[in-house]
């Protein structure tokens, strides 16, 4: 049976209720801070278009997929930043949809920025049963899962989301925490099965170490927790001129290790930069997948946005 589907089809046999996963995690998410901290929008004084296309456990059938696209800049008029996300995730029969609008209010420091924000949206999640395996059920001639609770329908439900962040950045490194979901909620599908959202933790930090002129390393950490699971993430990177390259590797102990990650990218030109990752797999699905691929695009519009009041000086952190 495949993976994916068991897990779905005992939470449907066993309860009414589903609990909602955390955000989906990307390798190159340090690249993207938005992505990670909405507060971030507007600090490098641009407009910044990212897109990240993610394909998860290559080699397994419907193995998760998620696409996100965001973009932000500097809202001169209210000191701060906005910025637009969209995020699209499939993972067996569960596909989650949600867009979201932040709007951060930055503050200059003596020595760097501190911007706070929110953002707030909604999402959608389907649950498709025509990809739900039954051991009992019939798929020979059609599907019949042989199942009182389970019929051969998509079941939907649209709910908010919102997010809490904090982000701070001088000449030495990047800091952030966010919290998403942070008031307990819960949706239904259908009017049949409860789905709790999950509230987690996101919490960021980037170093910037220049090593010559042209070598800067910039290691990075991102934790994520719900107080109940934590995953930590480290990656390494190296950025010779407009070269970029390093190394990642997910969990922290034998039960949270995961893969390891190999990167690599470049910025073409003042506009456009593109990135590419593999995950090598270290937990048990080594044997039956191929790995992960990521691909990440940046756009810079690469100069001020002129949105009306003309901005104060603030640090362009050097992240790609």
């Amino acid at each position: 049976m495949r993976l994916p589907n068991i897990i779905v089809y005992l939470l449907l046999i066993s309860s009414t209720s589903l609990f909602g996963q955390q955000s989906p995690n990307y390798t190159m998410d340090l690249l993207n801070l938005y992505k990670v901290n909405k507060a971030f929008a507007g600090i490098s004084d641009q407009l910044t278009v990212y897109s990240h296309y993610r394909t998860q456990w290559a080699g397994i059938e419907r193995q998760p997929r998620q696409f996100n696209i965001n973009a932000n800049m500097p809202f001169y008029k209210l000191h701060g930043g906005i910025g637009i996300e969209l995020e699209s995730f499939r993972s067996g029969p569960e596909v989650h949809s949600s867009v979201k609008m932040s709007y951060n209010y930055i503050h200059q420091l003596k020595n760097g920025v501190l911007s706070g924000g929110l953002s707030f949206g909604a999402s959608q999640l389907n649950i498709n049963s025509d990809y739900i395996v039954t051991p009992e059920g019939n798929y020979q001639s059609g599907i019949d899962h042989q199942d009182l609770i389970l019929d051969n329908s998509i079941s939907s439900t649209l709910y908010p989301n919102y997010e809490l962040s904090l982000f701070y950045s001088n000449a030495n490194f990047d800091t952030g925490i966010s919290f998403q979901n942070f008031v307990k909620q819960k949706t239904t599908l259908d009017n049949t099965i409860n789905y709790d959202l999950s509230r987690y933790t996101s919490f960021l930090f980037v170093y910037f170490l220049e090593l010559t002129n042209k070598i800067i390393y910039q290691p990075g950490l991102h934790v994520q927790s719900n107080l109940k699971e934590t995953q930590i993430k480290l990656l390494n990177t190296i950025k010779y001129g407009n070269i970029f390259g390093g190394i990642g590797i997910r969990g922290y102990s034998n039960k949270s290790i995961e893969s390891i990650s190999l990167f690599s990218g470049i910025k073409f030109n003042r506009n456009y930069t593109i990135g590419y990752s593999y995950d090598v797999l270290l937990n048990e699905l080594r044997n039956t997948s191929e790995g992960t691929h990521e691909i990440l695009f940046r756009y810079d519009l690469n100069r001020e946005i002129n949105t009306g009041l003309p901005p104060k000086t603030m640090y362009n952190p050097r992240n790609l």
